[in-house]
């Protein structure tokens, strides 16, 4: 069995590179069954109750599994059997944001009503992502990449690639790469177990063209990564023109240096996003890869979905490191550089009506005379 695909997306899951998200680690409060955890940079292993769970940490459950875990904002999610996640491990700048990856299988999620204003938790799957504040809801991802979301109380937001819904209590709405289905009153017994057997065996019969549906989609984010990414580089080398005139006491430039370090941490959020987008995808084409090469599973066309989902991994290891690139953007870092010229280590910021790192930085920045 060729198990290179397989090999080569846990270590890049594994990589380390990416800043910790803000309030994104949690407790892992109870496991029931076989249950691995994954540590970034970290190799897998079998979970235990009582475990502190980092940012960007991998857990999957058996057939027999089931997790509970504890986010650090109060809220509570159970990954049922057969389930693989991770908590983002990408960091935000403007916006605290608790981020889960679901991969493939279910977790119910308790939001908690503390997530406050300038918080938010969202939830990435292959094909949307779920936005929420204080609710309960239940989030599964068939084998094949679909999506159903189940809300039981409160009000979820959810956004394909081409529209939105909003779902409120007892409503649900499943979603594929096609898009969002029509919104649905939930049945009184929701059949968890006979709809991902429907979706298994469509990826059995259907893996071509399900995971060509992918490879365009993973595709597309790479070329919008690739855009921010360069006009990041454009931004940089303006804001250091910019930057240079400020130090010469030019007032406009002090200006142009605040609109630069504002489009630039726009575009490094907006980067954040598209790893978590992306990264949900590159997490289940992996598992396409398995189950293309497990022998009892009987995918029609096996050897292609098996050689397509290798490509996609190799693509993972560029675009985790653009998303890593983008993303190395720190607020307090160059607050620290403009102190830093201010008081002369590191060449110096001329103090002209207009021009002191108080006006660059506004209230965020006391003003220091050298």
């Amino acid at each position: 069995m060729n198990c290179r695909p397989i090999a080569l997306c846990c270590l890049l899951l594994a990589l380390p590179g990416f800043s910790l998200a803000q309030d994104a680690g949690g407790l892992l409060v109870a496991v029931k069954g076989r249950v691995w955890v994954q540590p970034p940079g970290a190799e897998e292993y079998r979970a235990r109750a009582g475990e502190q769970l980092a940012a960007g940490t991998r857990i999957r459950t058996g057939a027999d599994g089931q997790a509970e875990i504890e986010l650090e904002d109060g809220s509570t999610l159970v990954v049922r059997d057969r389930s693989s996640i991770q908590l983002s491990g990408i960091r935000r700048q403007k916006e605290r944001k608790t981020s889960l990856l679901i991969f493939f299988g279910r977790v119910w999620n308790k939001i908690s009503r503390a997530v406050g204003k300038q918080a938010r938790y969202e939830i990435h799957t292959p094909v949307l992502v779920a936005g929420v504040r204080g609710t309960r809801f239940e989030a599964g991802v068939g084998d094949d990449g679909s999506v159903r979301i189940v809300v039981q109380e409160g009000v979820v937001a959810v956004t394909g690639d081409r529209r939105g819904e909003t779902l409120h209590r007892d409503q649900e709405i499943e979603a594929d790469a096609d898009g969002l289905s029509p919104l649905q009153a939930t049945p009184e017994q929701v059949n968890w177990y006979q709809w991902r057997a429907g979706k298994r065996d469509r990826l059995r019969s259907e893996g071509r063209k399900i995971v060509n549906s992918f490879a365009r989609r993973i595709d597309s984010r790479r070329e919008k990564l690739s855009a921010d990414r360069a006009r990041q580089k454009e931004i940089e080398g303006l804001r250091a023109a910019a930057l240079a005139a400020a130090r010469e006491g030019d007032p406009e430039a002090v200006e142009q240096v605040r609109r630069y370090n504002d489009e630039l941490v726009t575009i490094a959020d907006r980067i954040a996003d598209l790893g978590d987008a992306a990264g949900s995808q590159f997490g289940l084409v992996n598992h396409f890869a398995e189950l293309a090469q497990d022998p009892d599973f009987q995918m029609v066309e096996g050897d292609y979905v098996k050689a397509e989902a290798a490509r996609m991994l190799r693509i993972k290891e560029e675009f985790d490191r653009m998303v890593a690139e983008g993303t190395d953007i720190s607020m307090e870092a160059m607050e620290k550089m403009l102190q830093e010229m201010s008081d002369g280590r590191r060449g110096s910021l001329r103090f002209k009506k207009g021009s002191s790192a108080q006006d660059l930085w506004g209230d965020e920045q006391k003003e220091t005379t050298p």
